[in-house]
């Protein structure tokens, strides 16, 4: 949980305590899609499970609904993307729970915030960009508030990343595909381009090949979201990161809980979770089977995939894929996963955001204590301590 006051607290409570009361839980959203669907789902595994919740779903124009219902008294929380915090500090003094889902909370209210970690999305965007050697990188996107979860704050971790790259970011507020194709002209050749969304990287790439521009050769493009609709749509699979919406959705529940049953938000914390990148053709740049099973490695450190999948996925046979992997990196599929999740544990354990349980499970260990000896091999030393060192050097 973000709040506008930076302090330490301790974890969300996960004891289930019996309500007696009726209490009506309101998911606000936006646009309500398929796609929000395991964010729902949830919230409602981890509520209405306890006695006595009632989650109910709005969509677009919500707040009168809310207002209406916390006037009632029928009105226990609120959890959604809420833009303006004035008329969320109404119902909160109508003794309204609220809780803001993926970006900070609104700069005007004080709330708790299950958010996703933006800063790395945009790090793991620019990384992915800057491998195709991209001439510059741009950004679409909203430039205000209004773009959810996080649009706003993505670009801005996009710019602060390129600056300290010495990259000039290229951004492009505009979201019609006349001012998409102009911006894409100004753009020098070969480009990087991060959308905010999947139906934004659709729409550039529609309009860069109304140019005659090739993707990835020309354009590289990432969007946000997963949306496999918008992939066929742009008759190329995009490049996008997903959001974990079932784990902020079973968070945001867990959280909720705890707030109805009395506990301050000083006491609360939810570290911001990770979208999950997924790197297709819009932005790879090799055709080369085992470069696609590389990519997969590297997005998914966590994943339990074999030598034969992987080779599948190469379009090759077990044996051509390991003699090509060996060739290609110096080392075993095995032992490139291994390369790959201490890659990955080593980044995570230099923010003291994610407990190391937390860690291990993103680096596809199950159990904190396998998880420590196989880091204590990678590294001669325990997560634990290499968290301590780590903080120590920039401290």
């Amino acid at each position: 949980m973000n709040m506008r006051r930076n302090q330490k607290s301790a974890p969300i409570s996960r004891n289930r305590v019996p309500l007696s009361e009726k209490r009506l839980i309101v998911v606000a959203l936006s646009l309500l899609s398929e796609g929000e669907i395991p964010l729902v789902q949830g919230i409602r595994e981890e509520l209405e499970g306890r006695e006595g919740f009632e989650v109910m779903v709005l969509s677009g124009g919500y707040e009168a609904t809310l207002r209406r219902l916390a006037g009632t008294g029928q009105l226990a929380g609120a959890i959604g993307e809420f833009i303006s915090g004035r008329w969320l500090e109404e119902i909160i003094k109508m003794g309204v729970s609220v809780i803001q889902i993926g970006s900070t909370a609104p700069p005007d209210a004080e709330i708790a915030s299950i958010t996703t970690d933006i800063r790395t999305m945009a790090l793991e965007a620019a990384q992915a960009l800057r491998m195709g050697e991209v001439s510059s990188i741009g950004y679409l996107g909203p430039a205000g508030q209004s773009g959810s979860r996080g649009s706003l704050h993505l670009g801005n971790a996009l710019g602060d990343i390129c600056q300290s790259h010495g990259i000039i970011l290229n951004h492009c507020p505009a979201t019609s595909e006349t001012l998409v194709k102009s911006f894409l002209l100004s753009l020098p050749r070969p480009s990087g381009l991060l959308c905010s969304s999947d139906r934004l990287a659709r729409m550039a790439i529609v309009a860069a090949r109304g140019l005659g521009l090739r993707i990835p050769q020309d354009l590289s493009v990432i969007g946000v979201g997963n949306s496999r609709i918008e992939s066929l749509h742009a008759n190329i699979p995009i490049s996008s990161f997903e959001f974990p919406l079932r784990e902020i959705g079973r968070r945001s529940g867990i959280l909720m809980a705890a707030l109805l049953q009395g506990l301050s938000l000083e006491t609360l914390t939810s570290p911001p979770l990770r979208a999950r990148f997924h790197e297709r053709e819009s932005s790879f740049h090799s055709s080369s089977g085992i470069s696609r099973a590389l990519a997969y490695l590297r997005n998914q450190p966590e994943t339990n995939v074999t030598a034969g999948e992987l080779a599948r996925l190469a379009g090759m046979s077990r044996r051509s894929f390991e003699v090509a992997m060996r060739k290609q990196t110096g080392t075993s599929p095995g032992i490139y996963l291994q390369q790959m999740r201490r890659k990955r544990a080593e980044q995570l354990l230099g923010s003291e955001e994610l407990a190391i349980s937390d860690v291990g499970r993103e680096c596809g260990y199950a159990e904190p204590a396998v998880f420590s000896a196989a880091f204590r091999r990678w590294t001669g030393k325990s997560p634990r301590e290499f968290r301590k060192d780590h903080t120590e050097l920039r401290s």
